[in-house]
């Protein structure tokens, strides 16, 4: 990579861990002040936000813990920031279930179409390079980080072993993830839901999600500032404004409008509102999907998602 920059190396099992987590170390290095984020899910317009704020309050590094894009318009944007922050910045970067998705289904086997389904994932799909898909894939979707003179920090996308693991829609699952914990400080994203937790003298952290917060207010980008010292990590959680008005023009300029249909406006109205419609819309198409006998979502005909337009007022 150019200018010398690292990401995080593949897995790699060691010995085993009490919490029975593969050992990944990631990198040593002398830093302090490093800025997390998560799930900025193609919004170049809130990652665009997040720079010009590090420009003006200088980090050492930037952790980012994965779901680059999807559901958005010009993906190639974000790709492009991406690579310019991290020739810019040191930076620790995982990958997340979205982006599997894209290297899981690189040949389009699974039959993505525009639909409301998953007609982002194919808008998105098909703007990826291959140098974009092979960076994701050079990605891990966890392992130890180790800054010099400050305690260990764990990062996954999800939680610990499941990179979908979301601590706030499975009850006891933080829980159950932080006793077993083998570090004093897992990082984690995925809920969009920014959040400190201590428990079993460990600390959770979560920087919510730079560009689809849920966070009941909307037209904010999330993210967190970490401060290290030898015996902890203080972490500010942190919500700018970035520039929603012009990134919802994107969505029907680019063309990703008529591919994502009502899941796109579902998207839209998250965004202005800081409530998640677009899971609300998910899990009511998979409850509909179980009631008509349906092996999956993406066979709900379309008529049924336009049903959600006037029950969630889209």
């Amino acid at each position: 990579e150019s200018g010398g920059r690292e990401g995080i190396p593949q897995m790699a099992r060691c010995m085993s861990l009490p919490n029975r987590y593969p050992r990944n170390r990631i990198k040593e290095i002398a830093m302090k002040r490093i800025a997390l984020i998560s799930d900025i899910h193609g919004n170049y317009k809130a990652l665009e936000a997040f720079l010009q704020y590090i420009a003006g309050h200088p980090v050492e590094g930037i952790i980012c813990l994965g779901d680059y894009v999807t559901d958005s318009p010009y993906p190639e944007r974000t790709m492009a920031l991406l690579y310019e922050m991290r020739r810019r910045y040191e930076c620790w970067m995982l990958r997340g279930n979205r982006e599997d998705y894209l290297l899981n289904n690189k040949d389009n086997r699974e039959g993505w179409k525009p639909s409301s389904a998953n007609g982002t994932l194919f808008y998105t799909l098909q703007r990826m390079t291959e140098t974009d898909l092979d960076f994701f894939a050079s990605l891990s979707t966890e392992g130890e980080l180790c800054l010099e003179g400050c305690p260990a920090l764990y990062l996954c996308h999800g939680t610990p072993g499941r990179v979908r693991g979301n601590v706030h829609e499975e009850a006891g699952l933080k829980e159950k993830v932080m006793e077993a914990l083998a570090y004093p400080y897992l990082l984690g994203g995925h809920s969009h839901h920014q959040e400190i937790d201590r428990m079993y003298g460990k600390t959770y952290i979560n920087p919510g999600s730079l560009g689809f917060a849920v966070d009941g207010v909307g037209r904010r980008a999330q993210f967190a500032i970490l401060t290290g010292m030898s015996e902890k990590w203080e972490a500010e959680l942190l919500s700018i404004p970035y520039d929603v008005e012009s990134y919802l023009q994107d969505f029907t300029e680019s063309g990703v409008d008529e591919m994502g249909m009502v899941l796109n406006r579902a998207t839209k109205k998250s965004l202005v509102t800081g409530v998640n419609y677009f899971f609300k819309s998910i899990l009511a198409m998979e409850a509909r999907a179980k009631e008509m006998g349906l092996a999956s979502m993406p066979q709900v005909p379309e008529s049924e998602w336009e049903k959600l337009v006037e029950r969630f007022g889209l």
